[in-house]
């Protein structure tokens, strides 16, 4: 087995939500481990200079539709989320205290905190959502409000959003392996081709 694959992503993109499905099938298939790195998009697209992607009106329309139709194709249950955009700064940091303490429990929890936002239409920027989210994957109402609102689930987004930055990340999903970047969802055939031995 070589390196991982870092996946960077942000908990409230709904392609982050389509690539978190078939990532595991992919990275097995090629004898990888797959690093999730939860991050804030709009805080690496402020540091690059980069406008938000559904600030101008014409894209907005044209994403919201996109992401049912993504949905569609890639044959998973969606809801428009309850908002758009959103930071996601209380659920990357539950991951991290989850992943620090945890790591066993951390790829179920994902999965939780994708289905709340993408599927059962409920707001993850909330905390009391967010316990709800942690107790039903048996983490404790303390623990999870320390992962959320505690030194260290804060230093820990900070430094991984200053890393994404420094690893040139300009998307979520944003796959990174063998000192390649891929951005999309549907980069993901490329990738396989790429872990395939594809140059």
């Amino acid at each position: 087995m070589t390196g991982p694959i870092c996946l960077w992503f942000d908990f409230a993109s709904p392609y982050a939500y389509f690539a978190s499905s078939r990532i595991g099938a992919i990275a097995e298939e090629a004898g990888r481990e797959v690093e999730f790195k939860p991050i804030l998009m709009w805080a690496v697209l402020k540091a690059h200079g980069i406008a938000p992607p559904m600030d101008a009106p014409g894209k907005r329309d044209y994403f919201l539709n996109d992401m049912r139709r993504s949905a569609a194709f890639y044959g998973l249950p969606y809801r428009d989320p309850v908002k758009l955009p959103m930071s996601s700064h209380l659920a990357a940091r539950l991951w991290y205290g989850v992943a620090d303490g945890a790591p066993q429990e951390a790829g179920s929890l994902i999965d939780a905190l994708f289905t709340a936002f993408f599927v059962e239409h409920r707001d993850i920027s909330d905390e009391r959502v967010l316990v709800g989210v942690a107790s039903n994957a048996g983490i404790a109402e303390a623990d999870a409000l320390e992962f959320m609102k505690g030194p260290a689930g804060r230093a820990r987004l900070e430094a991984a959003v200053g890393e994404a930055v420094a690893a040139n990340v300009v998307g979520s999903p944003y796959f990174a392996v063998d000192g390649e970047g891929f951005f999309g969802v549907d980069r993901l055939p490329q990738l396989r081709w790429f872990l395939q031995g594809g140059r």
